[in-house]
């Protein structure tokens, strides 16, 4: 049963691997852009360090936060409810 439904939904699981690599990419080009620019470093030759994750959501507004993770939530939610109880269709 599980490995016919695998089989039917693959695009649905190739459809959360994507949605969530975007959402990764998104945090890490935010913080990126986030960045205080210090040109004096650069002149200097030396690099600013890395943020740390603190940092960065700290530049992540509160909204899009509980969005990603209320999406999360209801994703996992909804697919062990499912596998529990299989649509009958």
């Amino acid at each position: 049963m599980f490995e016919l439904s695998f089989i039917r939904d693959r695009w649905l699981i190739a459809a959360y691997g994507i949605g969530l690599a975007l959402v990764l990419l998104f945090f890490l080009g935010y913080a990126a852009g986030q960045r205080p620019r210090r040109p004096e470093l650069y002149q200097s030759g030396e690099a600013p360090g890395p943020s740390s994750w603190r940092q960065t959501w700290s530049y992540v507004p509160w909204i899009l936060i509980l969005t990603y993770l209320g999406t999360f939530v209801y994703s996992v939610i909804d697919i062990l409810v499912k596998r529990r109880y299989p649509p009958n269709y």
